[in-house]
């Protein structure tokens, strides 16, 4: 018999992340332009964003070994209710006083505390609620959730913003996650029952294991190496929306029309590879050409008019899905399911790290630079890593990219 890729609990999983995504691609985008249009500084901005995503460096390690002892389904539940019911408290605060720079980098505290744990709970959760053999089309689908939300939403959630502000968007999502929730209840899944009573000394122990396990691999530990410079080098982001501010013929609803478009690229990159099965032994090559292109597209990015501008998010979306789908393909068919929520931990430390730092040198270096000397840099950093990490260890990655999932 045909195995089905739509299962009760991939549909539920699916719907619950669907109905999440719907409020925080807007809130996303207007928290950032919040900060900025309110300080109109780029420091100022990735000073509030990197300490905002303090917690994606400690928390991981610290909560790793929890998630693979108990129930990562009563997890994901449980922090979208909790998340829900604070989203709509913020909403309140928000539309109740005046902008406070110090209270929304602790309301971002708080989201990346909450969205940090469950991360690792959902990302441990979701190959178990995928059928054998459907792995890609699996991802694929998962994947497709937030570029098809941005897509639809996020020119609506750009008027609702501009109109009625950011505190109309935290009660949406509030009440948005709490029925994401209530569907993610009716997940039924075997996971740990008997639970392990809670030791300083095994927690420490399981860590440990993670990294040991991590430095013997050496294709895996390569490609979060790379994906560390990526992250770091991402960051140039930030300074996409500061641009559009500043630049005399572009606006906020432009900005906004980028980011759908990018998402329409990663959604037809999704379609693509749900639809067209990478040859096993192509998946390394592949890889290697997209990361290239990341590197000269995001060195040109800002010198390009508008229009170019978004032919190249379309094409990064496309190609960008592409990879990220084989890259956590090969490494969640690679490593056993135990040991998935302290590699997670790792990795998420790792790019927690890159993160932080990347949006403090970012920040500062868009307030003395101009923002095509920080992307040219940037893509040369790109390329270096491809170079160092991916093309120099090439018999440990093509092992672990070139595999069936």
């Amino acid at each position: 018999m045909k195995q089905q890729l739509w299962t009760k609990n991939f549909t539920l999983i699916i719907i619950g992340t669907m109905i999440s995504a719907i409020g925080g691609v807007g809130l996303n985008l207007a928290l950032s332009v919040t900060i900025y249009d309110n300080t109109g500084s780029t420091w100022l901005t990735g000073i509030y964003s990197a300490l905002t995503m303090v917690p994606t460096i400690f928390l991981p390690i610290l909560v790793s070994p929890i998630i693979d002892r108990y129930s990562r389904k009563n997890m994901i539940v449980r922090l979208d209710y909790a998340l829900g019911t604070l989203f709509i408290i913020f909403a309140l605060i928000t539309n109740a006083i005046s902008f406070n720079y110090y209270l929304y980098i602790v309301i971002g505290f708080i989201i990346t505390l909450n969205s940090v744990v469950y991360s690792l709970a959902y990302n441990s959760l979701f190959p178990n609620l995928i059928p054998k053999g459907m792995m890609q089309k699996g991802y694929a689908i998962g994947n497709l959730i937030y570029p098809l939300t941005n897509v639809l939403i996020l020119p609506i959630a750009t008027v609702i913003f501009k109109h009625f502000g950011v505190s109309i968007l935290f009660a949406i999502e509030g009440v948005l996650l709490i029925v994401a929730a209530t569907f993610e209840r009716f997940i039924e899944v075997e996971e740990i029952k008997n639970k392990v009573s809670f030791e300083v000394s095994s927690h420490f122990k399981d860590i440990k294991e993670g990294f040991s396990y991590l430095l013997n691999e050496k294709g895996i530990w390569n490609v979060y190496l790379f994906f560390v410079v990526m992250m770091f080098a991402d960051n140039i982001t930030l300074l996409i929306y500061p641009f559009f501010e500043q630049h005399p013929n572009l606006t906020l609803i432009q900005y906004s029309l980028l980011l759908s478009l990018q998402s329409a690229g990663y959604m037809l990159g999704g379609v693509l590879h749900f639809k067209i099965k990478i040859p096993t032994h192509l998946r390394y090559i592949i890889s290697v050409g997209v990361y290239f292109t990341f590197a000269i597209f995001d060195a040109v990015f800002f010198l390009m008019p508008f229009v170019i501008m978004v032919v190249i998010k379309v094409i990064l979306g496309i190609i960008g899905m592409n990879s990220a789908n084989i890259r956590v393909t090969s490494i969640n068919a690679y490593i056993d399911d135990d040991k998935r929520g302290r590699l997670n931990a790792v990795y998420q430390t790792m790019i927690g790290v890159a993160m932080v730092l990347g949006k403090l040198v970012t920040g500062w270096l868009g307030s003395r630079f101009s923002y095509v000397q920080i992307s040219i840099l940037y893509g040369l950093f790109i390329a270096s890593a491809v170079i160092f990490f991916i093309i120099r260890n090439k018999v440990h990655v093509q092992l672990l990219y070139n595999r069936e999932v």
